[in-house]
């Protein structure tokens, strides 16, 4: 199953190119409300309007999560930025105000040096009325606490007055600009100087040291006004973000947590997949889908085939579009089949259901499966074609591995019952260079900063087969019937065998899929064989490898999902210590 995702975690920002491994992100942060505090909760973040993407037309529930997307998919560092502009609040207000109003590129305005391209005061009026990113908490979401001291609320103000006394050098040319002014001239004169030695009366002596004693508690009071407002706007902040977090439990400030893989169903409601759900109420991805032969015919061979395992069973179909699976199953000898489907199109399958006099034992469903009440308790068997773009995209799994754990009957199996991911290397100097190189000259222009974002993202093609210019490795071997949403997360060590001499261009990822059963059925969506609806992926390289034939290459993956959309994959590959990230979305 594959479909466009409408919305964009590493902790991974644009593409780069370095030899550091990929390091998770902090936690989420927060404060324990009192119920008094909790009151209107709801209606508070409701009332808020979305924040728009600073480079797209992306909306995300909070300013947060939008910085975050600007941080992990455009490159765009505010902490970077701020401390090479000195960036304050109002400064960052004439800058997302100058990004809305003039669109520039993320990398243009990562490489500037100043701040004067949004100096003007005309960028103080906002772009978008309301602009949730203007209420950001610039000034304190990017200093966390435990930077107090480079902050300065921990530097000892009064070292400076020791070493007025510590110094008689210094001291003296203090007193000597001092003994200019006529009202200071009489403290000059009551002290005498013998090269390192500073001379002067018991009475003077005890009122400068009442002088510093003075100075040394009004330092000390403010030191501690400081440390007091900052705590307060910690807690603020802890406040803001509990607020945003619809229905999270709250952690204390800054605490970093275990990063924990949060289903689709709990990271999303219904209303927030609308388009998710309306992508496949259109009869067009059904057409594409059902004209899959390879991906049709392999689950009709392996219900059709094998009867003896689906007589008489109760077979739950998840996400049965226009409902095919389902009929293979009762013509295979099922006793009651179950379709659930939460796009519209459940009600043109109920057309077919009937038109084909399946629905004695065809019963349909319309719903999100993890909400949704079924007519039966258990099921002998769990089928669905859930694989979208790397397998992974999507995050449909989550549904099936929720139904296997509600639904599933002891000794029951869910069909496919193991899927893998596959990697190769690919020399496709006629692709790259239409793709990748076409920005170095487009009628005479360069236009390099195009570069970027094509990169960044992973490409969704059919690649030839004789394109392909290494061994194939596994990097994931996902057992249905019992991984569990954590495994849908992973990270892969792996070697690349070349098998001629030539410039990679980028690396290739497809899936295998596995029904073992009394006769077993399989496909694959790889190169090599019949290119099916799901193509290949493609993460391609910023710049041509040069590889000799036998050459082994080392590398990594670390594949992760988006924070910000729980459907879509963030990427890291490393080849030879450089690692490049992408996004699958």
């Amino acid at each position: 199953m594959s479909g466009d995702s409408d919305s964009d975690d590493c902790d991974m920002p644009g593409l780069v190119s370095n030899g550091a491994d990929v390091a998770p992100g902090p936690g989420g942060a927060g404060v324990a409300l009192d119920e008094e505090e909790d009151l209107g909760e709801e209606m508070y973040v409701d009332s808020l309007a979305p924040a728009v993407d600073l480079f797209s037309a992306k909306k995300f529930k909070t300013a947060e999560d939008c910085l975050e997307h600007c941080k992990e998919v455009h490159g765009l560092d505010l902490a970077v930025l701020k401390r090479r502009l000195s960036m304050d609040t109002f400064s960052y207000i004439r800058f997302v105000n100058y990004v809305r109003s003039e669109s520039p590129s993320p990398g243009f305005v990562m490489s500037l040096s100043s701040g004067a391209k949004w100096g003007d005061l005309k960028f103080m009026k906002p772009v978008i009325p309301d602009d949730p990113l203007l209420m950001f908490n610039f000034e304190e979401e990017l200093d966390p606490q435990d930077e107090e001291e480079e902050n300065g609320f921990e530097i000892d103000i009064s070292r400076e007055l020791n070493d007025e006394i510590a110094n008689p050098r210094n001291f003296h040319n203090q007193l000597s600009t001092a003994s200019t002014n006529s009202e200071d001239s009489c403290i000059a004169s009551n002290v005498t100087f013998e090269e390192d030695l500073v001379k002067m009366s018991l009475d003077k002596f005890n009122d400068l040291k009442k002088q510093f004693d003075a100075m040394s508690l009004e330092l000390r009071e403010k030191d501690n006004e400081l440390k007091a407002v900052f705590e307060d706007m910690t807690k603020m902040k802890g406040v803001a973000q509990t607020l945003f977090n619809s229905g999270g439990e709250a952690e204390k400030p800054f605490a970093k947590t275990k990063h924990k893989v949060v289903p689709v169903s709990e990271a999303r409601t219904v209303e927030e997949d609308h388009s998710y759900f309306q992508s496949y109420a259109h009869y067009s991805i059904h057409h594409e889908m059902l004209s899959d032969s390879v991906r049709t015919s392999s689950y009709r061979d392996a219900l059709v085939n094998n009867p003896d395992r689906l007589r008489d069973a109760l077979v739950l179909d998840i996400g049965c579009g226009t409902g095919i699976l389902s009929m293979f199953a009762a013509q295979a000898g099922a006793k009651a089949v179950v379709g659930v489907d939460c796009s519209d199109i459940i009600y043109q399958a109920m057309d077919i259901v009937r038109e084909n006099k399946m629905d004695d034992r065809v019963k349909l469903v319309k719903g999100r499966l993890e909400e949704t009440e079924l007519p039966y308790e258990k099921f002998d068997i769990i089928v669905s074609e859930w694989m979208g773009y790397f397998l992974l995209f999507e995050g449909m799994l989550d549904s099936v591995l929720a139904a296997r754990d509600k639904y599933l009957a002891p000794g029951g199996m869910v069909l496919p019952n193991r899927c893998t991911i596959e990697l190769c290397a690919i020399s496709d100097h006629e692709r790259y260079d239409s793709l990748v190189g076409f920005w170095s000259d487009v009628y005479g222009y360069k236009m390099s900063c195009m570069r970027g974002p094509i990169l960044a993202d992973a490409s969704v093609e059919v690649i030839p087969k004789d394109l392909v210019v290494s061994n194939s490795a596994n990097v994931l071997d996902l057992n249905i019937n019992t991984c569990t949403v954590a495994d849908t997360e992973f990270n892969s060590s792996f070697e690349l065998k070349i098998t001629k001499d030539c410039e990679l261009t980028g690396i290739l990822g497809y899936f295998d899929t596995f029904f073992d059963l009394p006769t077993p059925a399989m496909f694959s969506t790889g190169p090599q064989v019949k290119p099916t609806h799901w193509k290949q992926t493609v993460f391609y390289l910023p710049e041509k490898l040069p590889v000799k034939k036998n050459e082994t290459i080392p590398c990594k993956m670390v594949c992760k999902r988006m924070k910000t959309d729980a459907r879509a994959l963030k990427v890291s590959l490393t080849l030879d210590d450089k690692t490049y990230r992408y996004t699958v979305d």
